[in-house]
C-alpha cells in the first residue's frame, strides 16, 4: 500500500481542501499522513534563533517524518503572491534538522495543491520553485480551487494514483 504524505499550510479553506484529498487517498487504498504545519507552530527561523535555542522538537519530529515519505501533496494558500510564511519556515527548519538540507525532498514525488480566493498560480508556481529546488520531482498536474471553480475529483484521484503508482516505483 502507498504512502502519501499530505503536508497543509493553513486552517481555513486549504485544510478542507486537504482533508478531502486525504478522503480521496483513502479512498484509493493509499494511506495518508496529513501534518498541518500551522498546528506544529514553529519559531520563526532564523540562525541566531537556531543558535540560541537549537532545532526545535517539532522541526525534528516533522523532518523525520517527511523522511519516512517518499510521495506527498502539499496544499497551502497563496499570500502576496508566493507561498504562506508557515510553509516556507517549515520547511527552513526542516532543512536545517536532516543531514543534509535537500535530505528531506531529494527525489521525493511531490503533487501542488491550493484553495485561493485571488488566483492561486502564483503560489504553485512560488511552491513549484522552492521543492524543485529541494530536489523533488514535481508532478505537471496540479490542483487549484478557487470559491467559483470546486475541487475536480477526478482530477484528484489521477494525481493521487499517479504519486501512489510513482512513488512505489
Amino acid at each position: 500500500m502507498s504512502k502519501i504524505g499530505i503536508l497543509v499550510a493553513s486552517s481555513n479553506n486549504n485544510l478542507k481542501l486537504a482533508l478531502k484529498l486525504q478522503e480521496l487517498a483513502l479512498s484509493q487504498n493509499c494511506e495518508v499522513e496529513l501534518i498541518n504545519l500551522v498546528d506544529l507552530r514553529l519559531p520563526l527561523y532564523s540562525t541566531v534563533e537556531e543558535q540560541e535555542n537549537g532545532i526545535p522538537e517539532s522541526a525534528l519530529d516533522l523532518a523525520s517524518k517527511i523522511l519516512d515519505l517518499k510521495a506527498f501533496i502539499i496544499v497551502a494558500p497563496e499570500y502576496n503572491g508566493v507561498m504562506p510564511p508557515v510553509l516556507n519556515n517549515a520547511m527552513a527548519w526542516t532543512s536545517r534538522a536532516t543531514k543534509d538540507w535537500r535530505d528531506a525532498f531529494n527525489e521525493k514525488i511531490v503533487a501542488l495543491a491550493t484553495h485561493s480566493g485571488g488566483g492561486g498560480a502564483k503560489g504553485l508556481q512560488a511552491m513549484r520553485i522552492q521543492f524543485q529546488h529541494l530536489g523533488a520531482n514535481i508532478l505537471a498536474r496540479e490542483l487549484l480551487t478557487t470559491y467559483e471553480k470546486p475541487l475536480n475529483e477526478e482530477t484528484a484521484i489521477a494525481m493521487i494514483n499517479t504519486l501512489a503508482k510513482l512513488s512505489e516505483a
